[in-house]
């Protein structure tokens, strides 16, 4: 891969920001479970090879659901007050004044149609939320709940974990889908309103600039598509990946900083940018990339290259 340290950076626009134009106040997002088991993990002896289920839900939402227990027949799973825990928490924290409800773990459009559509009927209601973001795979886009969703009274963000354009990426990553998948959801969702973002992986294992450049291209090429989510390929003790990949393939900070410094600044300009960083929400698990410090310096660092 060419020397990248030459590369200029545009003037990104945060999601953040976007709800601050569009609100007047800041908003933060509220990251709820439909408790409902990923189908790769349910359906196949392998989850995504990257995948740690439990850094990326808030363990503290298990006291707040069906009495900590899991699973996809209950219909007493509760997120109005999955909702009331993690505003809560969040106002003890920053100076929020709005919320966006986040279905974010596991498959959040993968379920029993009716079940699902209640729950997110449930957040729409709570008096808290502007929004609704849900997130899902490629080849989870039911039409009977998209239809459903039109219905509700609140804006909604459908996210689809794309991860990359390129086949042998999404292959080695263990995703489950092709790159065909990935277009055909978004064709699905061309005939929506909603707002649709997806999720791309930045250091993925003999991904080139020229397949980095692939998956820019199409992003910018589906007008349809208004917000990304940048993870960087976080390798996480335990997971399938932490066996499989060689030490020297996992992507560092000042690396993955150069790489999203390229991809960022390649992205069309009325395109949000929702993260830029993989987080550990529980922080306990040892991500095994040499990022030293946390996310605020890692930010810094990514802004000194602008």
């Amino acid at each position: 891969m060419k020397d990248l340290d030459s590369l200029g950076l545009m003037k990104i626009y945060k999601l953040s920001t976007y709800y601050k134009d569009k609100y007047g106040f800041r908003v933060f997002k509220v990251g709820l479970s439909t408790g409902i088991e990923c189908p790769k993990r349910a359906n196949s002896s392998e989850s995504c090879h990257f995948c740690v289920k439990n850094t990326f839900i808030d363990t503290g939402l298990e006291s707040h659901s069906c009495n900590g227990r899991i699973h996809q027949s209950h219909k007493s799973y509760n997120i109005t007050e999955q909702i009331n825990y993690l505003i809560k928490k969040l106002k003890q924290k920053v100076k929020a004044e709005g919320f966006v409800a986040y279905f974010q773990d596991n498959t959040s459009l993968y379920g029993e149609p009716a079940l699902l559509f209640s729950m997110f009927s449930e957040a729409a209601e709570h008096p808290d939320i502007l929004e609704l973001i849900i997130s899902t795979r490629p080849d989870f886009l039911p039409i009977e709940i998209l239809d459903k969703l039109t219905y509700l009274k609140k804006p909604v963000t459908i996210e689809i974990g794309v991860q990359s354009v390129n086949d042998k990426s999404l292959l080695f990553l263990n995703r489950g889908h092709t790159q065909e998948e990935n277009q055909k959801a978004i064709d699905i969702l061309m005939k929506y309103s909603f707002r649709i973002g997806v999720h791309i992986i930045l250091g993925i294992p003999g991904e080139t600039l020229k397949d980095i450049d692939k998956t820019i291209t199409w992003i910018n090429e589906n007008e349809i598509i208004n917000d990304v989510k940048i993870h960087h390929l976080a390798v996480f003790r335990g997971s399938k990946l932490a066996e499989i990949i060689a030490q020297g393939d996992i992507i560092n900070l000042e690396d993955y900083i150069k790489l999203l410094t390229y991809f960022t600044r390649k992205l069309r300009k009325n395109l949000t940018i929702s993260r830029l960083f993989t987080s550990n929400l529980n922080r306990n698990q040892i991500m095994l990339n040499d990022f030293p410090g946390d996310k605020r310096m890692w930010m810094n660092k990514f802004i000194d290259r602008s």
